[in-house]
């Protein structure tokens, strides 16, 4: 398991990936402190603060 990104996502932002590799979505192992979204892109993986609310602490690994 490799930490690809750890992190904060402020109210309404989102934290950008770039894809290394063919790893897909699938791939990706995320520990969240709150609800988010997470969207591929070709170039990259996109994680939405989905909290109304609050800041959200989010790390990001790759599976096995």
């Amino acid at each position: 398991m490799a930490l690809l990104k750890k992190g904060t996502i402020p109210i309404g932002r989102m934290l950008f990936i770039p894809k290394e590799g063919d790893i897909t979505k699938d791939d990706l192992e995320i520990e969240a402190s709150g609800q988010y979204q997470l969207s591929e892109m070709p170039d990259r993986f996109v994680i939405r603060n989905g909290e109304c609310c609050r800041a959200i602490m989010v790390k990001i690994n790759t599976k096995e």
